[in-house]
């Protein structure tokens, strides 16, 4: 079975379970980091979720649940168009989180709130995954919203100028 990917697309193709698969399995990751206190495990985590930015196809978790358990568990739903931008910066955020956390835990400074940030992290991603509200997500639609404001009064101000 191919990726249901569109190539060279602002949109992609993107099956929800096997999203919520994903997103579940790095929180579990993280969570089993944190409740270990293995910073090692937070960086794996790191890693696999910032491979996601890159692309779909780096996605390991969300690659086996598309290709594989979907088939298994006879999913017979469709994929859904989601804006690319919109992924990459929902995992973004999430791996620019962690990392912060994983920095200052690394490097010894303010261990216990590292901990805790990271902790806050996870149950933000456990709150994407079970209610599906995404912290990363209404900040990428505000941010949107603000990026289109500019934009529109810019146009608005060359019209009147003539230019």
């Amino acid at each position: 079975m191919r990726c249901p990917v569109a190539v060279n697309s602002r949109h992609c193709l993107i099956y929800n379970s096997s999203f919520k698969f994903c997103r579940a399995v790095y929180a579990i990751l993280v969570l089993i980091s944190f409740l270990l206190e293995n910073q090692w495990l937070l960086l794996a985590a790191v890693v696999l979720m910032s491979l996601r930015i890159f692309s779909v196809k780096l996605d390991f978790a969300y690659q086996f649940h598309a290709l594989f358990l979907r088939k298994l568990l006879k999913d017979k739903s469709e994929a859904v168009p989601k804006e690319t931008s919109e992924l990459n910066f929902v995992f973004g955020v999430m791996t620019l989180f962690l990392l912060i956390g994983f920095l200052f835990i690394y490097f010894e400074k303010f261990v216990d709130f590292a901990w805790i940030f990271v902790l806050i992290t996870d149950l933000l991603m456990f709150l994407a995954v079970f209610v599906g509200f995404c912290l990363a997500t209404i900040i990428y639609i505000f941010l949107k919203k603000i990026k289109n404001k500019i934009r529109n009064k810019k146009n608005n101000e060359t019209e009147q100028t003539g230019i």
